[in-house]
């Protein structure tokens, strides 16, 4: 994972969004209906504390909606890992759920440990509020208050349920993701920007944020790919996937001189 502040996006923050909410999808959904394709984070600013779009009751609740949203996603249209989740966003709304979980899961250390535990659960069987608090101490022993891990785990939990890797309201149960060619695409983007490629980017956490095997993550890919989203090659065992589409000339110059 990239850890240092670059114009791609990803946070280095050692605590992510999720220690106060969960990935919000309701108000992103809200964001992208109000809001046209092209924006600044200043537009975002204006939209939200100004504007109330999210219909905030008041200022205050407002400006902590802000800053829970750019902790989650950096609201900033000028990185790469913010940009296109917006722009895909405008393309597939139906897809805004997972591409929502893949940016979260980038820059939140805490919700990528959640997935090591939700990713082992078999399909139907429930995860317990208290096995998630215990797991994030064991990945962050005597970080956080029990208060913290209590509201941490409900949070981490409801995003994997807007995710699709949960269903339930008070018992949360495992269920199996499927993936749509814009969230596919978006996934494996973000896994290239961390430095992933190939092979490994198929068999990556992030392809398993999306689909639950490959086969259906290949056929979305595929569609993908037809619909110019990403440039995929498959010849015997060698997969090659191209971004540069997605990303500016700076971009593609910082990121190569990164690795």
């Amino acid at each position: 994972m990239l850890r240092q502040d670059n114009p791609l996006g990803f946070s280095k923050a050692s605590v992510g969004g999720h220690s106060a909410r969960s990935m919000m999808f309701l108000e992103m959904g809200a964001l992208v209906r109000a809001m046209p394709l092209s924006v600044t984070k200043n537009d975002f600013i204006k939209a939200i504390v100004d504007e109330n779009v999210l219909e905030k009751p008041t200022l205050s609740s407002r400006k902590k909606s802000l800053h829970h949203l750019m902790e989650l996603y950096g609201m900033d249209p000028s990185k790469a890992l913010f940009r296109v989740l917006w722009d895909f966003s405008h393309v597939d709304l139906d897809s805004l759920h997972q591409l929502c979980l893949v940016c979260a899961y980038a820059r939140d250390p805490q919700l990528r440990h959640s997935f090591e535990l939700v990713r082992t659960l078999r399909h139907g069987e429930v995860l317990e509020r208290a096995a998630m608090e215990q797991h994030l101490e064991n990945g962050f022993p005597g970080r956080f208050s029990s208060a913290t891990k209590k509201s941490m785990a409900q949070n981490v939990n409801t995003t994997w349920t807007f995710g699709g890797h949960l269903a339930g309201k008070t018992k949360k149960a495992r269920r199996l993701p499927e993936p749509r060619p814009i969230s596919a695409a978006y996934a494996m983007f973000v896994g290239y920007l961390t430095g992933l490629r190939g092979e490994r980017l198929l068999v990556s956490a992030f392809a398993s944020l999306v689909a639950s095997n490959r086969s259906q993550l290949q056929a979305a890919l595929s569609l993908a790919s037809a619909k110019g989203l990403l440039s995929l090659k498959q010849a015997a065992s060698i997969v090659e996937f191209d971004f540069s589409n997605l990303l500016t000339p700076a971009e593609q110059t910082l990121f190569h001189e990164s690795h």
